[in-house]
């Protein structure tokens, strides 16, 4: 049995087997990092902790794993060549990014109550105000604030960016100051769209004809400005703003051609939420699972809406396209393996089953029926997502390009 000594101690080099046997000789402890102690990379690393990600359950650091790579070397599992890839590639790690403190927490708190302040202020006094202004003045009080918003949201991204760094990538810099300049230039799209709105809309008082062209050109006016913000900080709520946006331009635009009906409307629903999808399988929007759950939202309420026109076939269409949307949901699932895309699956199949069954039978089925039938789909949905979740994944994916903080 080996001594505790044996244990703790290393000759400095092997000896031949061949060699005859001699009383050991007492040799000094050699550090463990003796091995890569002469690379420049490892000789770099210092006693700094490197986080990985939660779900490996540990924290890896310099020394440590200096020292299990020269076992693995002096053990012959590696040879000098691939310790030193390996030290390379660890030393070449980005440093973790710093833990936002308290005060950077409320002092992002306290200027999203200024910007809400002076938006509450200007409608304070448009409210008051409102027919003592005139159009004109309604005009150029919102466009004021709008200027305020926009001018504030572009001092806070420009002060979020490193030195070094690049405004126009994606997410770089301070994360707080990049959403505060986020929700600033969100809000400055809507006072923009209500300012053009007031400008161009005929007061009723007057006695002249409203300006149906009005809602259209305000949300188009918005839509421009909402994505200009989006590209310069981009944010979850940037992208919501973005997507409610161009939804409501659409829609005012049915209105000006007076293409009345559900049916329009549900299918704008459908092609915004295959662009969505294109933007986020392109990497065009840094909120990638955000962008999918906006995709899946706007097909599923979409097909809905179409389902919700007079005659049969709309409500067969309705039914399909929701169909479709469910099944596309679930391929999707079996590539990416994203939640967001199982739970649109599991909830348009919830949906159209019941609501064909109900329809085909000329509601004989019943509530009761409807409920239990939506609940079997419901089972079904769930043992088929687990299934899939439990069948390894079918390798990697040409992904979009991760965006990520400089």
């Amino acid at each position: 049995m080996e001594s505790h000594e044996d244990q703790t101690t290393r000759p400095a080099k092997h000896t031949n087997e061949s060699a005859p046997e001699t009383a050991p000789e007492a040799t000094p402890a050699v550090p463990e990092t003796a091995a890569l102690a002469a690379v420049p990379e490892t000789a770099a690393l210092a006693a700094v902790p490197v986080d990985v990600p939660p779900a490996a359950g540990i924290e890896v650091d310099a020394s440590r794993l200096a020292a299990a790579l020269d076992r693995l070397v002096d053990r012959g599992v590696l040879d000098g060549t691939q310790a030193r890839a390996v030290a390379t590639e660890f030393g070449g790690l980005p440093a973790p990014p710093r833990r936002e403190s308290a005060r950077r927490h409320l002092a992002e708190i306290g200027a999203y109550l200024g910007a809400s302040f002076v938006v509450g202020a200007t409608l304070l006094f448009l409210g008051q105000q409102w027919d003592a202004l005139g159009r004109a003045g309604r005009f150029s009080t919102l466009a004021a604030m709008a200027l305020i918003l926009f001018a504030s949201g572009i001092v806070v991204r420009l002060r979020a960016v490193r030195p070094g760094g690049r405004w126009w990538r994606p997410r770089p810099g301070d994360s707080v100051r990049r959403r505060l300049s986020s929700t600033l230039l969100t809000g400055a799209a809507a006072a923009v769209g209500f300012a053009v709105y007031v400008g161009l809309d005929s007061p009723v008082t007057e006695g002249a004809v409203a300006n149906e062209r009005a809602p259209f050109v305000a949300s188009l006016a918005g839509l421009i400005v909402v994505i200009v913000g989006y590209l310069f900080a981009r944010s979850a709520f940037g992208q919501l703003a973005t997507a409610g946006t161009a939804l409501a331009a659409y829609g005012s635009l049915l209105n000006m051609v007076n293409v009345t009906g559900s049916q329009a409307f549900g299918l704008g629903m459908l092609a915004l939420g295959t662009v969505w999808v294109v933007l986020a399988w392109r990497g065009l929007v840094a909120e990638h699972r955000f962008a999918l759950g906006i995709a899946v939202t706007l097909g599923l309420i979409g097909a809905q809406v179409v389902a919700l026109g007079d005659g049969d076939a709309r409500h067969y269409l309705g039914y399909a396209l929701t169909a479709l949307v469910a099944g596309l949901c679930f391929t999707a699932y079996t590539q990416i393996r994203e939640w967001v895309v199982l739970a649109g699956g599991v909830i348009g199949a919830t949906l159209v089953v019941p609501e064909f069954l109900y329809d085909v039978t000329g509601g004989s089925l019943g509530a009761s029926g409807a409920m239990l039938v939506a609940g079997v789909t419901l089972l079904a949905g769930s043992l088929a997502g687990l299934r899939i979740r439990r069948n390894p994944d079918p390798g990697p994916r040409p992904a979009a390009p991760v965006v990520a903080p400089r």
